[in-house]
């Protein structure tokens, strides 16, 4: 399956296919880990296929960038791991996942054209923006669960819980979905007023 990424319904597709880290992530030092892995593996996903020579097949190009991008989730996983040690056991199952992901999929896939090779720029944005969205996503559902932030509060404020739902996996979608609606909203009312 090969994604445009200019239509509407894959930048759907590759938005949806950041769900696993946006449920992985449940507080603020989670969600800036795994939006820290999403960003060295998307990086490396989308600027390796337009640096290597045109010369290479693209199934061979592809295994090629998802293997180097394998090494540096690897790196990594390593420099989290010396930094936080609990941090990284709480983790290490989920930050593997971002190889499989449906955005470094897409990005790993041999440019069809010279206009593609081109936007390279485009595709390192929307890997950032991304990367905020799975930060922002850890922030909220920490705020939303416990009513204030562990890098901040001490330990006493963080006994309180607010909605704890939303630590758990169907609070990330419950967000997701109130998300979804706002800007489904924002959009609709944008173009009301254009008219």
């Amino acid at each position: 399956m090969t994604i445009n990424p200019t239509s509407r319904q894959s930048l759907f597709t590759l938005a949806a296919g950041l769900s696993p880290m946006l449920v992985a992530a449940t507080d603020l030092a989670g969600g800036l880990a795994l939006a820290g892995a999403f960003l060295c593996v998307f990086t490396v996903a989308s600027a390796l296929p337009l640096l290597l020579p045109q010369r290479f097949q693209a199934q061979s190009l592809t295994m090629i960038t998802l293997a180097l991008a394998a090494v540096v989730l690897s790196l990594y996983a390593s420099i989290v791991r010396i930094l936080d040690p609990m941090l990284f056991e709480l983790l290490y199952r989920r930050l593997f996942i971002v190889l499989f992901l449906a955005p470094v999929m897409a990005a790993a896939r041999a440019p069809a054209c010279e206009s593609e090779r081109d936007r390279a720029w485009e595709e390192l944005i929307r890997g950032a923006v991304m990367s905020l969205l799975i930060l922002a996503m850890g922030f909220a559902r920490e705020l939303l669960s416990t009513g204030a932030v562990s890098l901040v509060q001490n330990e006493a404020a963080l006994a309180r819980p607010f909605l704890p739902i939303m630590a758990q996996p169907a609070g990330a979608f419950m967000l997701l979905a109130l998300g979804s609606a706002l800007t489904l909203s924002i959009i609709r009312l944008a173009k009301r007023s254009n008219v």
